[in-house]
């Protein structure tokens, strides 16, 4: 027995843990409700926080009841309980009072409960269950059960989460009370032999029987689990499924229930002959029912006459999985394709004169070398969009913002006051705008908004890419929490909220204690620069901050930002999904993970210097949605309440994109029996570049055929399966009114139309471009061939690709050619036009063509002699170098050098 100074420190330990857990829980939801109060969301807050509590309360309240009348039932029949002491030789018996076992008993209960209840239904499932009651119908119904899509979407997730919570429930309560009589001696070995008294026999039993019923309750269930993950051919549901399986856990649901009532009358009667049989009969036909027959099934009625069998489910599969990806709203367009139409450039412009020839990739090394300009900045990400006035011609941009990058200073001045508080360190700044189509005589983009004062710097720039508010709190990179001090330095000056963050008081006190608590900062508490205005910020990273708002939407890892009004506002994509939409095929979706429905629902903005968050429903009629709308009133406002400037900056989201190529690749096919036999099977290309990569879908502003206006598109193209001829091209509009519409241009069968990687052959096989490449390479410039742009005209395609150099050791890439082709022909030259006119055989631009090297002599006298030829070079190396010809400068160059050399050795004419 513990002495008095063992005890005391006993009960502080367990009083230190106690403070520790409860305390770090407690300030948690403290510090997250000061958050979502100052952000406007505090009433989605509390619905989640009460929806959980409530959830947990009720479910886990009914499991601690249920726990505690099996353990009530079992101290009942044990009779009292003694604890025995040895003092010495003497041996004391004291009976435990009643009172004690049974506040153990409501101890125990009440924590398997509460554990419990938070294994199926903490977070994610405390939403499952309120989606459940307050779902809103689809407006659907399958077609083997007739049940409307929200049974399976909203109530049978519900289902199966309690189902799995009652298995758990009555596990544990089955192990709890064999310990309770095994130490009450209900339960024992003796010489060998297990022992078990009536009186625990029965309640075993009983428990079994209710283990029984839930079997029977889950094999029910798996009737309708059918339809999401069946056993069909490449489809979710089969002829097995429909004709074997179906009837078979019919059947097992069924005898579930004879097996528990015959367990319950074998109970009572004390015969077990029943329960015996119904047991036996249940074991038997799991296996009979569940593998077994739907095997014959398969072997002997279908194999032999699959696609007989199958193509009803065929059908079905192609209609559900086409609606679970938006897929069944697509335009099919037949493009009338004929080889080498190429138009001349006059009526080729308004094709592709706004056609980017800027990549990302590059564009980010430019940036990252020429724009970061201090080494704490940096730029994570480069991003397409459109600028111009409402309705008229928009310019395609690269738009990249200046992130802080606190890995950048010097290792002894990442300090805890530089990083949280000083003001020149806590914030990134302004952007960088480049119009994606123009090229500077030196082959580098020309910059519409820079610096780190950023200013627009050429006077063809839309007048939106001011920057009034360049300061970037809130980014895709920004780290951990700051705080803010209100006119230090001459900082932070203005209103809060608006011209800066408005963030959380970190007074009185026990603002300061619980924050220092949530960050273990004890700076917090100790730091003399600290004022009474003083403000902490968290949750900056752009990512966290609105998953912490709506953590039920899957949210796009690549948000972008649009200058509005003077200021940088973030736009993130958001995403309802499924993983139990009936009949449709499931897709990994990178970035998203495994799932069966995706719609892009949501699109949010958030303000870069305020962090102020607006949630907007971009999809009406998607049922997900609207079901959260019911739980979170006020949470999602409507799309037409979305500024307008801000509104014709939304673009259709890559992710989306490629997750609905992904689909289509199959799911184009109309006719269930070329879809069984695999036949006309699509995929997405890969694209060889200097290394194989898959084909991306790339934002491009051009004139789509049989439109009048060149608008913003992001495209895909598809190939055949096993060949490199394309089939498709997938568009995606972005422009209102037509934004979110999309297009499929199919390929006439009986034509071969060069792919990407084709195009890409072609270009490596040319003997110019190929010449060029390797004297680049070889003179130690770095070539990157760019992503290919694949633009459709009235009758053919047009294969346009860029191609940077880099010196070595010198990461700043330039763009020096562009080449074209139309899938038969290839050419390259400094623009795009010299491109197209050299590709259609033009000889009139030859200030654009790619240029033979010419040829240099050894040694040239005669008429000229060497002076002569070395005026010749130097006029030759200065126009190279004004037209930015950088390889053939240099070869001009090093042969003016040779020319001098002999000049300089020859001996003088007498």
């Amino acid at each position: 027995m513990l002495r008095r100074p063992g005890r005391l420190l006993l009960l502080a330990a367990v009083a230190l843990i106690l403070l520790l857990v409860v305390g770090g829980a407690l300030t948690g939801l403290y510090t997250d409700a000061l958050w979502y109060a100052g952000v406007g969301y505090g009433g989605v807050y509390w619905t989640r926080l009460a929806t959980t509590a409530a959830v947990r309360l009720v479910v886990g309240g009914l499991g601690a009841a249920f726990v505690a009348l099996n353990l009530w039932f079992v101290a009942r029949q044990v009779g009292p309980v003694q604890l025995r002491r040895r003092y010495g030789n003497l041996e004391i018996a004291e009976q435990v009072p009643r009172r004690y076992i049974t506040l153990g008993i409501l101890a125990v209960a009440v924590l398997a409960g509460w554990w419990l209840s938070g294994i199926p239904f903490d977070g994610g499932g405390a939403l499952t269950i309120l989606a459940w009651l307050r779902h809103v119908p689809w407006g659907a119904t399958d077609p083997l059960f007739g049940h409307d899509l929200s049974f399976y979407v909203f109530e049978l997730p519900a289902f199966d989460r309690l189902a799995d919570f009652a298995l758990l429930l009555l596990l544990w309560t089955l192990l709890l009370v064999l310990l309770g009589y095994i130490l009450a001696g209900g339960v024992r070995v003796r010489d060998g032999r297990l022992e078990v008294e009536s009186t625990p026999r029965l309640h075993f039993v009983v428990l079994a029987a209710g283990l029984v019923l839930l079997v029977g309750i889950r094999y029910w269930l798996g009737r309708y689990g059918l339809l999401i993950e069946g056993s069909g051919v490449r489809y979710p549901l089969g002829y097995t499924d429909v004709h074997a399986r179906l009837p078979a856990r019919n059947a097992m649901a069924f005898l579930s229930v004879v097996t528990a009532g015959a367990l319950l009358y074998g109970a009572w009667r004390r015969s077990w002959l029943p329960a015996s049989i119904s047991t036996g009969a249940l074991v038997l036909g799991a296996v009979l029912a569940g593998f077994l027959y739907p095997a014959l099934v398969q072997k002997f009625q279908v194999e032999p006459n699959q696609f007989a069998k199958e193509s009803t489910y065929i059908r079905w599969n192609i209609d559900f999985t086409r609606r679970a990806f938006d897929l069944h709203r697509i335009e099919r367009r037949r493009f009338p394709y004929r080889a080498g139409t190429i138009p001349p450039w006059e009526e080729l412009e308004p094709f592709v004169a706004a056609l980017p020839l800027w990549d990302l990739e590059p564009l980010r090394a430019v940036y990252n070398q020429t724009q970061s300009i201090l080494g704490y900045y940096h730029f994570p990400g480069v991003d397409y969009d459109r600028y111009g006035p409402p309705g008229g011609t928009r310019t395609q941009v690269a738009i990249a913002v200046r992130e802080f990058n606190g890995r950048g200073l010097p290792p002894a001045a990442q300090t805890w006051q530089t990083l949280r508080l000083n003001p020149t360190y806590i914030a990134g700044t302004g952007a960088v705008v480049t119009p994606t189509s123009l090229i500077s005589d030196r082959g580098e983009p020309v910059l519409w908004l820079g610096d780190l004062n950023p200013v627009v710097r050429d006077p063809a720039a839309p007048p939106a890419l001011e920057l009034a508010h360049p300061s970037v709190f809130i980014g895709e990179t920004m780290p951990g929490y700051v705080v803010l001090i209100p006119g230090r330095d001459g900082a932070l000056t203005g209103v809060p909220g608006q011209d800066f963050p408005e963030g959380i008081l970190l007074r009185p006190l026990p603002r300061l204690l619980a924050f220092a608590w949530r960050f273990r900062e004890l700076n917090l508490l100790f730091s003399g620069e600290l004022t009474p205005d003083s403000r902490i910020l968290f949750r900056r990273s752009l990512g966290e901050r609105i998953r912490a708002i709506a953590p039920f939407i899957v949210w796009d890892p690549d948000p972008y930002p649009v200058i509005h009004r003077g200021r940088i506002v973030w736009m993130v994509d958001g995403y309802t999904t499924s993983a139990s939409f009936p009949l449709a095929r499931s897709v990994n979706v990178p970035g998203i993970g495994t799932t069966r429905y995706l719609r892009n629902s949501v699109k949010a903005t958030v303000d870069a210097l305020t962090g102020d968050v607006a949630l907007y429903a971009a999809d009406e009629a998607d049922p997900i949605l609207a079901t959260y709308r019911r739980i979170f009133p006020g949470l999602f406002r409507p799309l037409h309440e979305m500024d307008p400037d801000l509104r014709a900056h939304l673009r259709y989201p890559v992710l989306f994109l490629r997750a609905q190529a992904a689909v289509l690749e199959e799911y184009h096919i109309d006719d269930a029996g070329a879809f069984y036999a695999g036949q006309d099977v699509w995929q997405v290309p890969q694209e060889l570049g200097n290394e194989a990569r898959s084909f991306r879908p790339t934002y491009s502003t051009l004139r789509l055929p049989g439109e009048d206006r060149a608008e913003f598109v992001l495209s895909v193209p598809f190939v055949a399966r096993q060949r490199q001829n394309m089939t498709a091209l997938l568009l995606a509009r972005n422009d209102p009114p037509h934004y979110g519409q999309l297009i499929l241009l199919e390929l006439p069968r009986n034509q071969q139309v060069p792919g990407p990687a084709q195009v890409e052959i072609l270009i490596e096989q040319d003997p110019t471009i190929s010449q060029h490449l390797s004297w680049w390479r070889q003179s130690g410039s770095d070539v990157d061939l760019g992503r290919l742009r694949i633009v459709p005209l009235d009758s053919t395609f047009l294969y346009v690709e860029p191609l940077f150099l880099s010196g070595q050791g010198n990461s700043i890439p330039e763009l020096q050619r562009v080449i074209a082709s139309d899938g038969r022909a290839v050419s390259m030259d400094l623009t795009l036009a010299g491109a197209v006119a050299a590709l259609r055989g033009a000889a009139d631009r030859p200030s654009d063509r790619v240029r033979e090297p010419e040829p240099i002599a050894a040694g040239v006298e005669g008429a000229g002699g060497l002076p002569h030829r070395a005026l010749e070079l130097f006029d030759q190396a200065e126009r190279r170098l004004r037209e930015g010809d950088w390889a053939g400068f240099g070869e001009a160059w090093h042969a003016l050098r040779r020319v001098l050399e002999q000049a300089v050795q020859r001996p003088p004419e007498r």
